[in-house]
């Protein structure tokens, strides 16, 4: 899980003071019935049933279909073209040019039908979604990793799962197909169902009703009866199968809820409510498409409306200035010059709400954040999971947070930290601290002496720091430490990330260790004046560009002050204080909002 750390700016060779996992804990995620959180990279390739079974014919407005996989969403605008937001994982918002009549997201890969009928399947995994089949399709569903198509003609194809069973639909003709994270189901013209592939909660059970519409989640599956009512089967855990009475139009199951709609326009969803994707807001719809955690709804106008999690919603920056910065999970803040803070991005549970007066610094977790006062006081607003607000008292010097816990360095060189403790990172060693900051589930801090002591989960050598001094260049470039001052900022000398750490040595080059699952213990060789890590980790070179390395994160031209590394993106911030975002969080296009 990327860490979230104190950003304040020194006076950096030439630059303006400019007023920019492997195996994290179920323990520091968050449970179905609080706010839960999923690191970029994990590999639970749960279903998204996100088809859109017939598009609706193209209305004046801005789209005419949506599709919900797990991290993001896609839409077809009205000219026909796709537009894609949220977290960029496998490549999955990198559309294809061209127009469109339907389309599916799946876990990490999306597919399309063109005008013409020919399908189109996008991913970083080109190996696997590059050799669709060919002919002419009317429609196509995705979950997870497994794609079902139907031909004009009827036929099914399915392919991409590695089940094999998955592949090989029955013989026939059929008048839809819905793909489930592991199994699929095919309904006749008769309005019979049959479906394949797991059945460990009966998802893939023949019910006797008769249905026109039928949608696979990842363990149960819904239809429309023809008599407009709605029957689910399979796993009823968090009340996938309690069904709301009356009569409904179309419908979409995702991982572990269903939204449908009725056939008066407004829309019902039922199932879990972990991130606010259940129930629908009010209003007509046109379709509403169930994801992971999230839903999104088309609207009679042609408008999308999403509730849930905000995948992508907020990661445009404002267009204030700011003197430092720190990415979140979800969200970001920002440090303005009259020491106010600003946050934008995801606000499930208040974490972009912080508290008025000034600040010294920042620190972003999972759904929260703290920040240091003037007096030394730490605060903390968002949510308090493991008692992450519950920040001791006294005077700090610098604060730094993570997924579930954060970590105080008070004046003498003492650490405190609280919040979880599920990996003992919450236990600080004894010895005076310099800088210290917060990982996933270990921390790591540079002694006075010099030397990098790292605590908390050992899995893949995340405490093995190398021995020597990891004390950085200081602004006047004579790789001493900075003279004392009213607060420390960690990121300039060492950086905690989701299952690495990396610190910069006292010449400026960069020494990481942990993980290097995606090559982020390789960093570029020049010399840096400050590091961040998350997944992936980004340095400060001397003459203020950014060099990016692990999880394919390139950072763009020109000059920067700091830099930021949040979950599945990066921020930097300017020499003129202005901020700007890269990586693999996109913001929704115009046309698209988020209802609480």
């Amino acid at each position: 899980m990327p860490l979230r750390r104190v950003a304040h700016l020194l006076l950096v060779a030439g630059l303006m003071a400019a007023a920019c996992s492997d195996e994290p804990s179920a323990d520091d995620g968050l449970t179905e019935e609080d706010v839960q959180t999923e690191p970029v990279g994990t590999d639970d390739r749960s279903g998204v049933e996100a088809s859109i079974t017939s598009p609706p014919a193209p209305v004046e407005g801005t789209f005419i279909a949506v599709a919900a996989g797990f991290w993001h969403t896609c839409a077809i605008r009205s000219d026909g073209g796709i537009e894609c937001w949220g977290v960029n994982q496998n490549g999955v918002l990198d559309a294809p040019e061209g127009q469109f009549k339907a389309i599916a997201a799946g876990y990490g890969h999306n597919c399309a039908v063109r005008v013409d009928g020919r399908l189109e399947c996008w991913s970083s995994e080109r190996q696997r979604w590059s050799d669709v089949p060919e002919g002419r399709f009317t429609t196509v569903s995705a979950a997870g990793d497994n794609t079902c198509a139907l031909r004009d003609d009827g036929d099914v194809e399915c392919w991409g799962s590695y089940n094999d069973e998955l592949s090989t639909p029955p013989g026939g003709h059929f008048e839809a197909v819905t793909a489930g994270a592991g199994h699929a189901c095919v309904l006749r013209s008769g309005g019979t169902v049959q479906c394949w592939g797991a059945n460990e909660a009966g998802q893939a059970d023949r019910p006797a009703s008769r249905f026109n519409t039928i949608a696979a989640g990842r363990d149960h599956t819904c239809g429309i009866r023809t008599d407009g009512t709605i029957e689910c089967w399979g796993s009823d855990f968090l009340g996938k199968t309690d069904v709301p009475e009356g009569s409904f139009a179309t419908l979409s199951a995702g991982v572990d809820h269903t939204c449908a709609v009725h056939t008066d326009g407004t829309a019902a969803c039922w199932g879990s409510n972990a991130h606010g994707a259940v129930p629908a807001p009010d209003g007509q719809f046109q379709t509403v498409a169930a994801g992971a955690d999230h839903s999104c709804g088309l609207r009679t106008d042609g408008a999308i409306e999403c509730w849930g999690r905000r995948y992508g919603a907020g990661a445009d920056p404002p267009g204030d200035r700011f003197v430092s910065l720190a990415a979140g999970g979800n969200h970001t803040c920002g440090l303005r010059g009259d020491g106010s803070i600003a946050c934008w991005g995801t606000d499930l549970v208040g974490q972009t709400d912080p508290p008025g007066g000034h600040f010294n610094a920042i620190a972003t977790g999972n759904y929260f954040a703290c920040g240091l006062r003037l007096d030394g006081t730490i605060e903390c607003w968002g949510f308090d999971r493991f008692g992450v607000l519950d920040n001791p008292d006294g005077q700090f010097i610098d604060v730094t947070a993570s997924v579930g816990h954060a970590c105080g360095l008070r004046d003498d060189g003492t650490v405190e930290c609280w919040g979880s403790n599920s990996h003992g990172q919450t236990d600080v060693p004894a010895g005076t601290y310099w800088v210290i900051s917060a990982g996933s589930s270990h921390n790591c801090g540079i002694l006075l002496t010099g030397e990098a002591k790292c605590w908390g989960n050992p899995h893949a050598g995340r405490l093995n720091a190398p021995t020597g001094s990891f004390i950085a260049v200081a602004a006047s470039g004579q790789g001493q430490p900075p003279p004392e001052r009213q607060f420390r900022d960690s990121q300039w000398f060492i950086a905690a990330g989701d299952s690495h750490t990396c610190g910069i040595r006292l010449h400026g080059d960069v020494e990481c260790w942990g993980s290097n699952s995606h090559g982020q213990l390789v960093a570029p060789d020049y010399e840096y004046v400050a590091v961040s890590s998350g997944v992936h980790s980004c340095g400060l070179r001397k003459d203020g560009t950014v060099d990016c390395w692990g999880w394919r994160e390139t950072a763009p031209p020109g000059q920067f002050a700091a830099v930021e590394v949040g979950q599945g993106y990066t921020c930097g911030l300017r020499p003129d204080g202005t901020v700007e975002c890269w990586g693999t969080l996109r913001a929704p296009p115009d046309g698209v909002t988020y209802t609480d």
